[in-house]
This record gives C-alpha cells, sequence and structure tokens, in this order.
C-alpha cells in the first residue's frame, strides 16, 4: 500500500515538474502512434515562422498527395515554459492563445486535452481547418501539434509534418513608435509639412459602418513636436480628460489646452490641422511643425466619430536618425487604437463607461463578437483607416558652438529642393512654435484695418485685446501683430529662472484670427488660411529668458468676513425687508 502511495505522489510531482500533456491517443485506440510519412501536414495560413500578437489565423490540416484521407484529428497549442522563481522545481507555462472550431457541426473543443480542437465527426475527409488566436506580446514561442486518424489502427502525431514552432513577431505596425534615439546630436534645425488623409469608408469599411453617411468623420489632427521626456499618449497609459473628449466625441479643445500647458517646457510646436467629416472625409489636411536636437519627437492624433473611444494617431514617433540625420519622408498606415474610457464595441455602439478606466491599447481586432465591426477580422487583411505623411520641408543650419547664443542669431539655409506652393486655399489650422522670426514693428496702422476683427468689442470676447493687423504683413497673409510675451518659465533655483518665454501672433481670414485658441467661442471657426501662408509665415516664436524669482512658497490666508442675516419675520416672503428681531 505504501509503494503504491509513493508511486502516486512521484507520478503527480513529475507532472509538476515536467509539465503535463494530455493523452491525444483517438478513442479507443491501442496502437503507437506510426512515423509521420509527409502524406498530412499541418499548415498556419499566413504565417511561416512568426506570428503577430492577438492577431487571428487559420490552422489547417491537408492532405498533400490530394488523394489521402483521414477520419478523425486533433489540433494542439502548445506554450513555451520557465522554469517558476518560486519553486525551480516547478515550471510554468506561457498562455499559447486560443484555438476555435470554424464548424461546431465537424469540430469541437477538445474536453480532454486543454488548448486544443478534436473531431466532432468521424468522417473521411482530406481538410480541415480551424481559428487560433495569437497570444498577446510577451508569450514567447507557441508549439501547434497535430494528431490525425488515418484508421482504427493507423494514426499520426507530431513530427515535422505535423507541428509548427510560431516566435512572436517583434516588428509593429506602421503606427507603433520605432526606436528612439537618446542622443540626437543634429545642430541643425528641421520643419516638417504633416499631412493626414483619411481612408475610412463604406467601401474600405463596409462591415456595420454607420447608417447615416453625414454622420462619419474625423476630429482635428492634434499634436506636438516634443522632448523624449515628455508623452501626449502612450499605449499602457491612462487617458488624460483632454484625450478622453477626443477619443469619445472627436472634440479637441482640452486637449489642445493640455498641450498648450507644456509649451516651453517639453513641447516646442502644437499642431492642428482641420478635421474632415461627409462628404469630404477623404481630402487630406496639412500642419507644419519645427524640430531640434531637444525636440526631435512627434505626436498626434485624430479622434474617429462615432465611436465608443476609438482614434488613429501615432506617439512618440521619432524624426532624428541614429546617423544624426533628419528623416526625409516616411508614410504610415493608421489603425484605429482604444483610449479605455468606454467599452462599446461598435461605432454606434451606446455610452458605456469603462470602470475603473483601462489603459490605451489597440482596438480588439480578430473578435468573435459579432456586433465588432473587427469580427473575426486579422490586422494584415485590414484596411488602414488613414495614412499620415510626414515629409522635411527645410533646414535652419545652426553652428553647434552658437547653442548658448540667442536664438535669434540663427541664419535661415533651405537644404531641401521643395516644390512652390500655389497660393490656392487648403483647408489647415496650425500653430508653430519659431526660433527665428524677426521682431515685429510694434506701431499701429493709422486707421482701422479692413481685416481687424471687429467681433471682440462686444459679448464675451469683450475682455480681450482687439486683435489688429501687423502693418508690414502682405496683403495676400494678413497677420495678426505679436501678442505680449508670456512670462519667463522654468524651474526655479536659488532665486533665479532660466527657461523660455513664448509669444504668438495669428493668421487673418476677414479679420478672424483663425487658430486663435477661444475656450468661450460658442461656434467654430472654418476659415481657411492658404497653405502659401502657413509655410512662409510663422504664428509662433521662443527665446530663452532669464528673471528673478522667489522659493517662498507661503500663501498668505485671506481673511474673510461673515455676515449673518437676520431671520425674515414669520409669513413674509424671502424678499421680504421685514426682519423678526427680537428684543430682550
Amino acid at each position: 500500500m505504501n509503494n503504491i502511495i509513493f508511486l502516486g505522489l512521484f507520478l503527480l510531482l513529475k507532472s509538476e515538474v515536467f509539465g503535463f500533456r494530455c493523452d491525444r491517443r483517438p478513442y479507443g485506440s491501442i496502437t503507437k502512434p506510426s512515423a509521420a510519412d509527409g502524406r498530412f501536414k499541418l499548415t498556419v495560413i499566413g504565417a511561416e515562422d512568426t506570428y503577430m500578437p492577438d492577431q487571428l489565423y487559420t490552422v489547417q490540416i491537408t492532405s498533400t498527395d490530394g488523394g489521402s484521407r483521414f477520419t478523425g484529428f486533433m489540433i494542439s497549442a502548445d506554450g513555451a515554459t520557465k522554469p517558476d522563481p518560486s519553486n525551480p522545481r516547478r515550471t510554468i507555462a506561457f498562455f499559447p492563445g486560443h484555438l476555435r472550431p470554424q464548424d461546431l457541426i465537424s469540430a469541437k473543443f477538445s474536453d480532454r486535452c486543454l488548448y486544443s480542437v478534436e473531431h466532432a465527426i468521424a468522417s473521411p475527409k482530406t481538410s480541415v481547418e480551424v481559428y487560433w488566436q495569437a497570444p498577446e506580446s510577451g508569450n514567447g514561442c507557441v508549439t501547434l501539434r497535430a494528431m490525425v486518424v488515418e484508421t482504427d489502427e493507423v494514426w499520426f502525431e507530431d513530427g515535422p509534418p505535423l507541428t509548427q514552432r510560431l516566435c512572436e513577431d517583434m516588428r509593429q505596425p506602421d503606427d507603433v513608435t520605432p526606436q528612439l534615439n537618446y542622443d540626437c546630436q543634429i545642430c541643425d534645425e528641421a520643419k516638417y509639412e504633416i499631412a493626414f488623409t483619411g481612408i475610412w469608408s463604406r467601401n474600405t469599411h463596409p462591415r456595420l459602418y454607420p447608417e447615416k453617411e453625414w454622420e462619419p468623420r474625423y476630429s482635428d489632427l492634434v499634436g506636438a513636436s516634443h522632448a523624449i521626456d515628455c508623452t501626449l499618449w502612450a499605449p499602457g497609459a491612462l487617458a488624460s480628460d483632454g484625450f478622453k473628449e477626443l477619443a469619445e466625441h472627436a472634440n479637441t479643445s482640452r486637449f489642445e489646452g493640455e498641450i498648450r500647458e507644456q509649451i516651453g517646457s517639453c513641447v516646442r510646436t502644437m499642431v492642428k490641422g482641420k478635421g474632415h467629416g461627409y462628404p469630404k472625409m477623404n481630402n487630406p489636411t496639412y500642419a507644419f511643425i519645427r524640430a531640434d536636437k531637444r525636440y526631435h519627437l512627434i505626436s498626434v492624433a485624430v479622434g474617429v466619430h462615432p465611436s465608443p473611444d476609438w482614434f488613429l494617431g501615432v506617439t512618440r514617433f521619432e524624426l532624428c536618425q541614429n546617423d544624426n540625420t533628419w528623416v526625409k519622408e516616411r508614410e504610415l498606415n493608421l489603425f484605429p487604437w482604444d483610449a479605455g474610457t468606454d467599452s462599446g464595441v461598435s461605432y454606434e455602439s451606446m455610452n458605456i463607461a469603462t470602470f475603473p478606466q483601462d489603459v490605451i491599447s489597440r482596438v480588439q481586432m480578430s473578435s468573435f463578437d459579432k456586433d465588432s465591426p473587427f469580427y473575426e477580422t486579422d490586422m494584415k487583411e485590414l484596411h488602414p483607416f488613414g495614412r499620415l505623411r510626414i515629409k522635411l520641408v527645410r533646414t535652419y543650419h545652426k553652428d553647434c558652438e552658437e547653442e548658448g547664443k540667442d536664438e535669434t542669431t540663427v541664419t535661415e539655409e533651405e537644404k531641401s529642393t521643395t516644390e512652390e506652393v500655389s497660393s490656392t486655399t487648403t483647408e489647415v489650422t496650425t500653430t508653430e512654435t519659431e526660433a527665428d522670426t524677426e521682431e515685429p514693428s510694434p506701431s499701429e496702422p493709422d486707421a482701422p484695418s479692413r481685416y481687424q476683427n471687429t467681433q471682440l468689442g462686444s459679448g464675451e470676447r469683450a475682455r480681450e485685446t482687439p486683435i489688429v493687423t501687423d502693418p508690414e504683413s502682405p496683403e495676400d497673409c494678413p497677420m495678426s501683430q505679436w501678442q505680449e510675451w508670456s512670462e519667463c518659465e522654468g524651474e526655479c533655483i536659488d532665486g533665479q529662472i532660466v527657461g523660455y518665454r513664448w509669444r504668438e501672433r495669428y493668421h487673418l481670414v476677414d479679420g478672424v484670427a483663425v487658430e486663435k485658441y477661444d475656450p468661450h467661442a460658442k461656434h467654430k471657426v472654418t476659415k481657411e488660411v492658404p497653405r502659401f501662408c502657413k509655410l512662409h509665415y510663422d504664428t509662433f516664436e521662443r527665446e530663452e529668458c532669464e528673471d528673478k524669482c522667489s522659493d517662498d512658497f507661503s500663501i498668505e490666508e485671506p481673511t474673510v468676513e461673515r455676515h449673518v442675516m437676520e431671520p425674515i419675520a414669520p409669513g413674509y416672503p424671502w424678499q421680504s425687508k421685514k426682519r423678526n428681531v427680537f428684543k430682550f
């Protein structure tokens, strides 16, 4: 009896140490498997040696000679193993993904082997197909094995034709950030054109496309060129309140405000391009950014409407290459991301707030939910929802030894050949940070200009300084006068701030400051700025500054006087001046 108990404990320990592998022998068979003779083969369609995480694949067993048939099968997925850190005698298996029958009449989930699918009916066949959804990133290699039954006495398992080992493909889709350059040494500054073109349509993405043709639209293109220590959005991070508004409602105002707060610290150029809707969904929108050796990353986002919380974009895209040259041109296909704030599964799903809020991640592809537009869809077969083109327009020469000098001494030198841009109006809205704009004249025009925004004199906006045209700006591209410099922003150390200050001016169209951010505006400005003006006239400039500061952050407590109103006499209204005065 003791020997039997000891043998049982030994087998249990052995299964824990070496891992448990189920018995895939055909039902009722007492024979051993025959050596695979190559007549049957397991294949993962679309994958040779690697798999893309979270993607859906078709796994098939086929007859290689066209004449051989089999009556039964089992396909299993085994994950890689590693030692258990808490118990070296045990092993831990990585998740191998899900296997799922395509046809529930001919196949079923195995009730004797984990992560396996087997035949439901023992009928002669020359091929069979099942689904395999690959595991998420970080699960290493997966081995897919097949057992094939030819007759009651002849069956095969494993071996090269019936086994395929796949490892995670470390390549990423276009809109995933490339490797960062933590030591960018380019002295020259660069100016880039950012062009977003929408592709989402009923023709390219027909499944569950919104019924109302006029409803689909993109939000404005919003983003920035920024430093490596700055993140506007990123997979695995929580979306900010402003970014939530962009993803859920295609409203970018709040996100723009969040970016503006970082200008001068880790953001150099804020980008904004006009969003398009029906019938101009496929029209491109343009914006321009500036980059230098400190601010050499770009992040942008575009909301998709209607959708639960889906958006397109790139984050922390590196413009400074490892050989210390600027990226010349790059075109990126954009696929939808999920902001993690709404749990809807389709474009027009009702609002279902995700609680607690989830992190930003890729929208679930290869979904088994028939209410999803990505039901059984592989990203490799999915058309992109948009395309982003990043093109180097020109560079500005800057000697490395002049880094400590005033940025206004930088000499512009156009290194890249650009075509002459016509003055045809293009729907563009952008805010640029420029470090090499000449100081405008502070003088005002003698007579009111036809470009002066007279709407600022009344209503809610009367408290703002009226926009006045710069007399030195050309008539074809009227500009406002430069606004006042901001306060010097930076860290206060030993009573001294060393940082940056900035100021803006605006393109004027019919007297309206097109790019001016106004959170109190009741109507969105739809004026258009000629692309020629956007390319040749800057709207933002920044310079280094020094100022005195105080390290004492103590705040004097305000004095509040308490006023107690005498009680109202009984029977009188609240407005009555009749008071119930007590007499002592």
